[in-house]
């Protein structure tokens, strides 16, 4: 056994999110607080950036959604790391809501990893705490 949970990183993340959907719903034992959703799906990203192909698609959607601040003239210079500071704004910023705390959280992991400097370290920590549980 290489991990304390024997899940992998792609039935993890299936996991979890079947979990936050579960427990956003609100209607089953399972319950989730709104407050606390983009903190399961910042995990769920974690996971995704390690999972297979099937949940590839978040890094995907971060880079897109960096190129295209990037490619816009009338904002100047953009870089990834301006990206992530809005996307953290928008999380934390505004009043909670499912999808897009959801959406948000689960592609902030790809986008801390483009940013670089301190944007990593969130990712790192996490990611070496969450592979080396779960295996």
């Amino acid at each position: 056994m290489s991990s304390l949970i024997a899940l992998g990183t792609g039935g993890a993340a299936t996991a979890a999110t079947f979990y936050l959907y579960v427990g956003v719903k609100g209607k089953n034992k399972i319950k989730v607080a709104d407050d606390h959703v983009p903190y399961w799906a910042f995990g769920i990203g974690l996971l995704a950036a390690n999972a297979g192909t099937a949940f590839q698609q978040f890094a995907g959607i971060g880079q897109q959604l960096s190129d295209s601040f990037q490619g816009n003239a009338s904002l100047g210079e953009w870089k990834v790391g301006a990206t992530a500071a809005v996307l953290t704004i928008a999380v934390f910023g505004l009043k909670p809501r499912a999808w897009k705390d959801a959406l948000c959280g689960a592609i902030a992991p790809s986008l801390f990893a483009a940013a670089g400097g301190l944007w990593v370290l969130p990712t790192s920590i996490f990611s070496g705490l969450i592979t080396a549980f779960i295996g």
